[in-house]
């Protein structure tokens, strides 16, 4: 097995923890929302640790699928990436069939981005983005799931290699 491919299935494993992770903090704060004015203002603190998490998560989860999945798949499939940007990489991975949406990934990668720069003056625009989070959290997890999909297809994942 190349090099490689050890990397990527690494990545892969890493990333399928932090999935997990995410889904739990999904599923654990899906009650919650969507969340109002109102509603953010009457968060225990609890409930603000346990969205921060799904927060972080999130955008662990994002960067990992595009920092290190998306290289890995390249390298493995023998695409340069020299001199990519992050948006043509998802659009790599969606001709390579690993994602079914480059788009879909940006606004999701946008999101993420979004989440490193708010400010508490901001609150409408938070409560906006943190409303986002649920349904791009699940557009996530399934496309890590499309992602481990295209690997088994690959036969990444025969002769023995696991995740």
């Amino acid at each position: 097995m190349s090099s490689e491919l050890n990397i990527l299935l690494a990545n892969i494993a890493a990333c399928g923890q932090r999935i997990e992770k995410l889904t739990y903090s999904l599923n654990k704060n899906r009650e919650i929302f969507p969340i109002t004015l109102a509603r953010a203002e009457a968060l225990t603190d609890e409930q603000e640790e346990s969205i921060d998490a799904l927060i972080l998560r999130y955008s662990q989860c994002v960067s990992m699928i595009q920092d290190q999945i998306f290289r890995g798949i390249a390298y493995v499939e023998q695409e340069d990436l020299s001199d990519k940007s992050n948006r043509d990489k998802a659009r790599l991975m969606e001709k390579l069939g690993a994602i079914q949406s480059a788009d879909d990934f940006g606004t999701a990668a946008i999101l993420r981005n979004k989440f490193s720069h708010h400010y508490p003056e901001e609150a409408d625009l938070r409560i906006e983005r943190l409303n986002l989070v649920v349904a791009e959290a699940d557009y996530v997890i399934a496309t890590f799931a499309d992602i481990m999909t295209f690997i088994a297809r690959k036969g990444f994942l025969s002769n023995g290699n696991s995740v």
